[in-house]
């Protein structure tokens, strides 16, 4: 076999032997090879080590990754905990809250004495509670069950869930039973109470003449829903108005009172000095 880097021309120029020209090229040609070999795997050795550092930095990235993904379920574990936790404290809160009244009943009786009329009178009063229970859930068609003797063997018999505690819900139903003169104060109670804030569905079911002695009455009554969501601030206005509606309505009744008395003939003037005690008569000195 011949060798590729060796020619013709430059064996026959040469005055060294032939042997001595053939092993030098083939020599070269050995180095040459060798060199290129080296180079070679030396860049198989770089892409390797460039990849295996590559490999690595991944390894680490996923290691990283992992642990956040792994504290991050920690703090979603806690986070539902803390929900289920916040959930049951909700259903305690919602039970205490329908076992305390939400509308005083003083506030309820001061919207009703502070509304009826001064000439009207009240004989019974009565508040029926009815509890409102929750609408069944749908039944559901049973799902069928494979029982196999591996699951006996296992052991997979999972807790019964304990049922659900609903807040109680009540519906406060009032009855109002009275007597009054003219049926002009029976329709503005009425009105009244349709005002409050803390009664819904106001309804008059019957109203008749009854006899007392000399005089004839009229007997009615008045049913109303009380409100379920009332906010106590519109409680309190609404009673301070009332309280200062009739305290005006009494100071002008005293006012005109006294205005009537005054009027008469012989009366003697309230703003006379000495005269409030009845210590001095008009026309007396005072020493």
């Amino acid at each position: 076999m011949s060798n590729p880097f060796t020619s013709q021309a430059a064996g026959n120029n040469s005055f060294m032997p032939e042997d001595y020209v053939a092993r030098k090229a083939e020599s070269r040609v050995n180095i040459l090879i060798l060199t290129l070999f080296a180079v070679v795997m030396a860049a198989v050795v770089g892409a390797f080590m460039v990849t295996n550092q590559r490999w690595q930095q991944l390894r680490t990235r996923q290691e990283t990754v992992n642990d956040m993904y792994v504290q991050e379920g920690k703090k979603i574990e806690q986070l539902k905990e803390l929900e289920k936790q916040r959930a049951q404290m909700m259903e305690k809160a919602e039970i205490t809250a329908a076992l305390v009244e939400k509308i005083p009943r003083w506030a309820m009786l001061g919207e009703i004495s502070l509304r009826m009329p001064r000439n009207m009178r009240l004989d019974m009063l009565t508040l029926k509670s009815t509890r409102i229970d929750a609408p069944a859930p749908k039944a559901m068609m049973p799902v069928p069950t494979v029982k196999s003797l591996t699951n006996k063997l296992k052991g997979d018999n999972k807790p019964a869930e304990k049922p659900t505690v609903s807040a109680p819900k009540f519906s406060y139903v009032l009855t109002i039973s009275g007597t009054a003169e003219e049926n002009n104060d029976i329709a503005d109670f009425l009105e009244s109470l349709k005002a409050s804030p803390i009664m819904d569905k106001v309804e008059l079911p019957y109203i008749k003449e009854a006899r007392e002695r000399d005089r004839i009455l009229r007997k009615f009554e008045v049913t109303a829903v009380l409100a379920s969501n009332v906010d106590t601030t519109m409680i309190a206005d609404s009673l301070k108005d009332l309280v200062a509606k009739r305290t005006e309505a009494l100071l002008g009744e005293q006012q005109a009172k006294e205005q009537k008395e005054a009027a008469k003939p012989g009366a003697e003037p309230a703003n006379q000095p000495g005269l409030a005690d009845g210590s001095n008569k008009p026309g007396e000195e005072t020493p």
